[in-house]
């Protein structure tokens, strides 16, 4: 039975609608059989029909359109569903999937551990095949976080802002009525500002007019878009290089071993360089004796000579010999100043 799996971006919970009615309304009114309460889904947005076995989706002159598989559809008109297909309206997702009565009965005959692990690798693979591969505008924040806009082949240019008659309409007050405007050239991808009264920033950089890059952020105002281009690779990331660390010294040869007088001119071969280090040797040693005893006390070991500081010399060593004589007259003359001072004090 067909089947609808319909999940909003960055929200994990998702629910499913049987396609049993043979027409499906889908819009923000709550008289549609699946609402999308969402400002930027119109009230009657789009609506899926039955025809025989097949299924087509129909745009209803939504504002903000209706994506198949990431691709804007012309309104008014039936593109037929094929199982996996991917319908995306504003910030939701709806997966659409056939099964096939005749295969399931015969799934069913027979159906054993292996082959259900083939099925889900199976569908992982083709999940992983069914990305987007075209260049795409996501907002990061805000009351329209995870709405998306895809630039398809025939689309040249989009506006920006506030107000619903944009291209890509946001409803947020940072946000001018017409804020910016995204077009394609010759060299690539460029965002204009449109004179915003919050600005346009790529990158934290306040721009008038840039070229975009995969994975560049755009702030209108304080509201952030993220700009993909799968087919664009980002080589200024990949080739960052740096520098090691500890990298070893570059060092010459020639700065090493000794050359001989008039010798500069020539170079070095790797012959000659082994060479040069063979003759190189150690200072000569005298050669070990065998019949030599081994002295195992340390004691006996020659000891290194340190210089033995000079005994310092006594006092009068150092004066001179008619200065020993003069302290010994001025000694006579006060013993006998000091007799002369006692005989007169008993007299």
């Amino acid at each position: 039975m067909p089947k609808l799996i319909i999940n909003e971006s960055g929200n994990k919970k998702e629910w499913i609608h049987d396609c049993l009615e043979d027409e499906i309304s889908i819009g923000r009114h709550e008289e549609n059989l699946i609402v999308l309460p969402k400002n930027g889904i119109s009230r009657q947005h789009a609506k899926i029909i039955k025809e025989g076995d097949n299924f087509f989706v129909i745009d209803l002159g939504s504002e903000n359109g209706t994506l198949l598989n990431g691709v804007l559809i012309p309104t008014k008109e039936k593109h037929l569903l094929r199982n996996n297909d991917l319908i995306t309206i504003d910030v939701f997702n709806l997966r659409f999937h056939t099964t096939d009565e005749v295969v399931e009965k015969s799934y069913n005959e027979e159906i054993t551990d292996s082959d259900i692990l083939e099925v889900k690798l199976l569908k992982k693979v083709l999940r992983a095949l069914d990305t987007e591969t075209v260049p795409s505008f996501e907002v990061l924040n805000g009351s329209e976080e995870g709405k998306k806009v895809f630039l398809t082949d025939d689309i040249t240019e989009i506006i920006l802002g506030r107000d619903s008659s944009c291209d890509f309409s946001i409803n947020e007050f940072a946000i001018s009525r017409r804020h910016a405007r995204v077009s394609k050239r010759w060299g690539g991808i460029v965002v204009r500002d449109l004179e915003s009264k919050n600005g346009t920033f790529v990158n934290n950089r306040r721009i008038v007019e840039e070229f975009l890059h995969d994975g560049d952020r755009i702030a209108l105002g304080t509201i952030l878009l993220l700009f993909r281009n799968p087919q664009e690779i980002n080589f200024s990331q990949i080739s960052e290089k740096v520098a090691p660390k500890n990298s070893p010294a570059q060092v010459n040869p020639k700065d090493i071993l000794p050359t001989d007088e008039g010798s500069s001119d020539k170079s070095l071969s790797d012959e000659n360089l082994v060479e040069e280090i063979e003759e190189i040797e150690e200072p000569n040693q005298p050669e070990p004796n065998p019949n030599e005893e081994i002295s195992l006390y340390p004691e006996k070991q020659k000891k290194p000579r340190y210089p033995i500081a000079a005994p310092k010399k006594s006092f009068f060593k150092q004066m001179a010999p008619v200065e020993i004589g003069m302290i010994g007259l001025g000694a006579l003359v006060l013993i006998f100043a000091l007799i002369t001072i006692v005989n007169l004090m008993f007299e």
